[in-house]
């Protein structure tokens, strides 16, 4: 396997766990065939229109009042929506189940980026709410970002969009794939430090010896004296 290739291997693992991890919720979570099949229906026109920006108008049907913040449907149309994009590819998209309280239904969006994107795999924390007997998108958050092929594999999550220390321009903060921590580094020094202070500690004992003989040599054992 190629070394450019591992960072969309890992992605790819990283999205089977999360269904896998999921997949006995998204078998039990209550849901029937026919809701299944309308929420597809609404998960695809959404990505499909809102969050490749593609046609939107089309997508307003989609989502809850909350969603659309008052804006009119010419207003939506015109684009500026609170809405993630994303270049996403293909026309229908997977998602798994994460939890379900009354009308209220939490899923995890996955989706891959089209071919010539400068971006990795994305799962996007998503909810939608059952109004009126259909199910619509009522929010979608940043979840995690994969890096795309060929590029060092690294992570980005929701907490990286906020702006933080070192971050005064908002941009994501990027959190690289783990090491060894820089706390390790000083050990070596701390070693050499601490193996000069025992030699330094032996010094001033032998000299500490030495003056309390008078400043005269310890005598040589009988057996030199004596030339045996």
């Amino acid at each position: 396997m190629k070394a450019r290739g591992l960072p969309i291997v890992l992605c790819c693992a990283l999205v089977a766990v999360l269904a896998l991890g999921s997949s006995a919720m998204a078998s039990g979570g209550g849901l029937s065939a026919a809701e299944r099949h309308q929420i597809d229906a609404t998960i695809n026109s959404f990505v499909n229109h809102a969050v490749k920006r593609q046609n939107v108008g089309a997508s307003y049907d989609d989502v809850t009042p909350r969603y659309r913040l008052g804006m009119t449907r010419a207003e939506w149309a015109k684009g500026s929506l609170p809405v993630f994009p994303y270049p996403a590819r293909g026309t229908k998209f997977g998602w798994t189940v994460q939890y379900r309280t009354g009308n209220e239904l939490g899923i995890q969006l996955i989706l891959m980026p089209r071919k010539g994107a400068d971006v990795g795999a994305a799962a996007l924390p998503t909810t939608l709410k059952l109004v009126h007997g259909r199910w619509l998108i009522d929010s979608m958050v940043p979840g995690a970002f994969f890096a795309p092929e060929g590029k060092p594999a690294r992570v980005v999550g929701t907490n990286d969009f906020l702006p933080g220390p070192g971050n005064d321009n908002n941009s994501p903060r990027v959190a690289s794939t783990p090491g060894v921590s820089s706390s390790f580094a000083y050990i070596p020094f701390m070693l050499f430090g601490l193996l000069v202070l025992v030699l330094l500690s032996l010094a001033l004992v032998s000299g500490f010896r030495y003056r309390a003989r008078g400043g005269k040599l310890p005598p040589l054992p009988r057996r030199s004296r004596s030339g045996a």
